[in-house]
Formats: C-alpha cells, structure tokens, sequence
C-alpha cells in the first residue's frame, strides 16, 4: 500500500468539485462487490473516493496505484455512467482507503455523460439556493 506524499496531493490540473451533500452520488465497481463508495470530488480527468476497508486483508480487496476498474457512477439510486478509472492515489487511514482516480484515456462510453453532469455541476453552483429542510 503506498501512501500519499505532500507533494503528489493534489496533482490534477482540472476544478475539483467537491459533491454536494444534496446529491445522491456514489460509485459501485465489481471488485468491492455491490458497495455504496462514497464520492468526495470530481474533475474533468478525475475522481475521489473512499472505500471502507475494515476487517478486509489486502488480498481480500487488492488494488494498487495504476490499476484500471471499471466503476459505475451514480447520480441517484438507480441511474449510473459507466466510467473506466486508473488508479492515481492510495491512501489508507484507519479502516479507509481513499482513492484517487483518473480518467482512463478511453475513458468508457459514458465518459460524454459524466462531463455533461460536472457541466451542471457548475452551472448549478453559480445560481443555486440550497435550502435547510424545515
């Protein structure tokens, strides 16, 4: 397992876009097995995410950084992109693995989508109001 240093923290040249609280967003890939992974940001070229890890070995859920997946992103319960990431980043920190991901060149067929939805993303963020639940 490699750790992340300072200096390859943050190495994306794309706008993360931290995951609103009020989406729904998650990613599911075959080698976690049916699993909600949380979804902390995403790029243009990227995507970060935490798998919990907790009484797993290594070899119970290996991955290792420049591994390509298959994972699918989803925008709410049932709608999902499917998307094709290398691995960039390993962290691991008590019972997490954090991940972070790029892109694959290829990117997948839903590679389009996906861009079209950080589109939104932004667009969202300049003129959206976010109300508290009463």
């Amino acid at each position: 397992m490699s750790k992340t240093n300072s200096s390859d923290a943050d190495k994306r040249k794309h706008k993360r876009r931290p995951i609103l609280e009020t989406f729904s967003v998650f990613v599911v890939f075959d080698k976690k097995g049916p699993h909600r992974l949380n979804v902390h940001d995403v790029s243009e070229t990227g995507i970060g995410f935490t798998v919990d890890v907790e009484g797993e070995t290594a070899s119970d859920f290996p991955l290792k950084k420049g591994d390509e997946m298959e994972l699918s992103f989803y925008l709410n319960q049932t709608l999902s992109i499917p998307l094709i990431v290398k691995v960039a980043r390993l962290e691991e920190k008590d019972s997490l693995r954090h991940i972070g991901g790029e892109i694959a060149a290829s990117g997948g067929k839903g590679l389009p989508a996906f861009r079209s939805f950080l589109q939104m993303l932004d667009q969202l963020a300049e003129v959206a109001q976010i109300s508290s639940p009463k």
